[in-house]
């Protein structure tokens, strides 16, 4: 696990998809990049997975997607590289 995140792998977290909708998927690890940290998670039992960064509303920790772009190509290198 990286450093600012406290969290277990295998955990199931709940996350909102480019949809909005929430999901619940399995932690696989949590990094931290350029002061924002993000989690790579993915279907339980499935070699599938995504990258969310973590955000502060209302209090409460949210998991927002990320997408394809930029940004996600950067949280993948940097996953990658551990």
């Amino acid at each position: 696990m990286r450093e600012g995140v406290y969290m277990k792998t295998n955990e199931i977290i709940t996350v909102l998809n480019e949809n909005g909708d929430k999901v619940d998927l399995e932690l696989i690890d949590a990094i931290k990049m350029d002061g924002t940290d993000y989690v790579i998670v993915g279907p339980k039992d499935s070699d599938e997975a995504y990258a969310y960064k973590s955000v502060v509303v209302n209090g409460e920790i949210e998991y927002k997607s990320i997408g394809e772009g930029e940004e996600f190509k950067k949280v993948l290198k940097k996953y990658s590289e551990h």
